[in-house]
């Protein structure tokens, strides 16, 4: 569906509409929307930039709700858009979304148009763990403007989330169950590493809504992005990520492959308006665009170099080419938290009940399609991303 969008009752409305951003508004928008969409991102403008604070309810001894709280506060996309918002979520049933956007003029960045859209609706989760945007009627809506909606759909299998109680077992029982070997082309040589039992969460032909620019289009996404228990990290496997989409009649495929690293550690960090900040870990993303695929006759695990292979592997040294690189960082902490015992028979928190994150990423090369398909993609799997 094509979105619409005519902040009418802003100052910048009409350099917005000179820019082609309202279908019919000027002739030639096809072009103009195509020219948009696959350009490639400014490189001091390709940046995806902004916090966002996550009250683990459903871990707090002090809270009834059992609902978990995420705050986004301007996550800034590029020279695009302006993520602000909640998002409820309750652990294994929804998450609930009501996250706004502001978006830029794309001739003129410093022109903002406040609250044009919204996303919003219900990300149902059935008793499979399966995510199904359809049940809730997620969507983004115009709200500014010639108004209109475009839907979310499809499903995600989500992962089975295993609080840390349960890792040990997980990680005894996986020593008993298939493996899964990853592979990518290191300086033309692949490498590859091992995990046991990943668990996947798997793209069912997922629609990624259009919006809110006119030239952001619908996209379907297939694939896996599997989880290792042992690390906390993310992968992709030799099929990756695909993104499918149509711009002014031309079809285009994208494949994301590579890691989302998970380090933890303590330190601090400056954030993009150079105060420090202190964390506790942080996701150190090294995620490439159609990068050359791993051969899999050549994709084999050498038990013997298992640690050379992976500081291979997770090296995000190249950032060079087409992709998404930097941290995401994450403050944890633990007040209030719910006990369990541990296997040393102590009580512990069940995990931090709240999680101050930061994202600091760099877009190389990549264009506004591209980089706004990201997004949209980790607004669905914000849970799996977030927990523990």
């Amino acid at each position: 569906m094509t979105i619409r969008i005519v902040p009418a009752t802003l100052a910048c409305a009409a350099s917005l509409l000179v820019a082609g951003v309202v279908t019919g508004a000027t002739t030639g928008t096809a072009a103009a929307q195509q020219s948009q969409a696959l350009k490639e991102i400014p490189a001091d403008k390709a940046k995806l930039t902004g916090a966002m604070t996550v009250d683990y309810n459903s871990r707090s001894a002090r809270s009834t709700s059992g609902i978990d709280l995420y705050e986004i506060s301007d996550l800034s996309v590029a020279d695009l858009m302006i993520l602000k918002g909640t998002v409820q979520r309750t652990p294994g049933k929804s998450l609930v979304y009501s996250v706004k956007f502001d978006v830029l003029n794309p001739s003129n960045p410093s022109q903002i148009a406040r609250e044009v859209a919204i996303l919003r609706g219900d990300l149902q989760i059935d008793n499979s763990g399966r995510y199904i945007p359809d049940a809730g009627r997620l969507r983004i809506d115009v709200v500014k403007g010639n108004q209109s909606t475009s839907a979310f759909g499809g499903s995600i299998q989500g992962r089975n989330v295993v609080r840390w109680w349960e890792v040990g077992e997980q990680i005894r029982k996986a020593q008993k169950e298939a493996t899964k070997i990853y592979s990518r082309v290191v300086d033309g040589k692949t490498v590859s590493i091992q995990v046991k039992n990943p668990d996947p969460l798997r793209f069912e032909r997922t629609q990624l809504a259009a919006g809110p620019f006119s030239f952001l289009p619908e996209t379907r996404v297939s694939g896996n992005l599997d989880y290792d228990y042992e690390l906390g990290n993310w992968l992709t496997d030799a099929n990756g990520v695909s993104f499918s989409y149509a711009v002014a009649d031309r079809s285009f495929t994208d494949r994301v492959s590579g890691s989302i690293r998970f380090v933890e550690e303590n330190g601090t960090f400056s954030d993009k308006a150079g105060k420090k900040k202190p964390y506790t870990g942080y996701y150190e993303y090294n995620l490439r665009w159609n990068e050359q695929p791993a051969n899999t006759d050549q994709s084999f695990f050498d038990a013997g170099a298992a640690q050379a292979q992976s500081d291979a592997f997770f090296s995000a040294a190249d950032q060079s080419k087409p992709g998404l690189y930097g941290r995401v960082y994450y403050n944890d902490s633990e007040d209030a938290c719910r006990r369990v015992k541990g296997e040393d028979g102590k009580d512990k928190c069940v995990g931090p009940t709240r999680s101050e994150v930061t994202w600091d990423l760099k877009a190389e090369k990549l264009t506004y399609a591209q980089l706004a398909n990201w997004v949209k993609l980790e607004q669905l799997i914000l849970g799996p991303l977030t927990d523990e």
